[in-house]
């Protein structure tokens, strides 16, 4: 069975696109009754009608697009997309399948439909597609492709929506975001929280400081042992000369 194929697909429920492929493929179903009633023909080109306007759609999304091709004999379907990385012949993998409902005869006409389904969108999804159907008549081969349609694929913005869960700061980014901290923090591991980082642990517990470290939340702060005052840099210390400052007391 053609529905066979939800199962590999990643990130996907597979009951859903069952349905709306369904729904779809009953318009289908009506849509030819209605347009052969009248036809009584023996062999004929493909014709391709496509069901799906343009889309638009968040990233992460489900995409599904078709389109019938109608003719005799047997039409074959295929899919081509068009986009910022030039065209091309599109083929399955575990976020996009190709499920062509089972050929049925019309008034003579045999059609057959084919969905593209495109589970968790990207931004690479967006472009231009077209579906083609081709057979062979009189021993020539003939192919007819539909009018192009567009899928464009928008970010959603998990920052400015406030759902990165992003503890200091969220950096969004097409089809997803990342978090980052402020200053004298680290991210931990589940990308989200930061937490202070001890400046002061390394070198003995002095840290960068020349003598003695006190960490702060998100700093740190430098002094001196009695005798010394700290440097311009705040980092280093330098001995005071209490004799030259009058400070030590002697009498001579």
């Amino acid at each position: 069975m053609a529905f066979d194929k939800l199962t590999r697909l990643s990130g996907c429920s597979s009951p859903r696109i069952r349905t709306i492929v369904i729904q779809m493929t009953l318009t289908a179903v009506i849509f030819i009754l209605v347009s052969l009633s009248d036809c009584q023909v023996i062999q004929e080109p493909p014709a391709v009608i496509v069901y799906s306007n343009n889309v638009s759609s968040d990233t992460g999304s489900l995409v599904i697009i078709s389109c019938t091709v109608f003719a005799i004999p047997l039409p074959n379907i295929t899919w081509t997309v068009t986009n910022q990385y030039g065209s091309t012949h599109i083929v399955e993998n575990t976020s996009t399948t190709i499920i062509t409902t089972s050929a049925l005869t019309v008034q003579n006409y045999t059609y057959a439909t084919s969905y593209l389904v495109i589970c968790n969108t990207t931004e690479n999804d967006t472009g231009t597609y077209t579906c083609s159907g081709s057979n062979q008549v009189n021993g020539s081969s003939l192919t007819v492709t539909s009018e192009e349609f567009g899928v464009a694929i928008r970010d959603v913005n998990e920052c400015a929506l406030n759902i990165s869960g992003c503890r200091h700061v969220c950096t969004n980014t097409m089809g997803s975001y990342y978090c980052s901290c402020y200053p004298g923090y680290q991210l931990q591991a589940d990308l989200r929280i930061c937490s202070d980082i001890n400046e002061c642990l390394p070198n003995g517990g002095s840290g960068p400081c020349e003598q003695c470290c006190t960490n702060t939340i998100g700093s740190f702060s430098c002094s001196c042992h009695s005798g010394y005052i700290q440097s311009a840099s705040g980092l280093s210390c330098n001995d005071i000369d209490e004799c030259v400052m009058n400070t030590s007391g002697c009498s001579q």
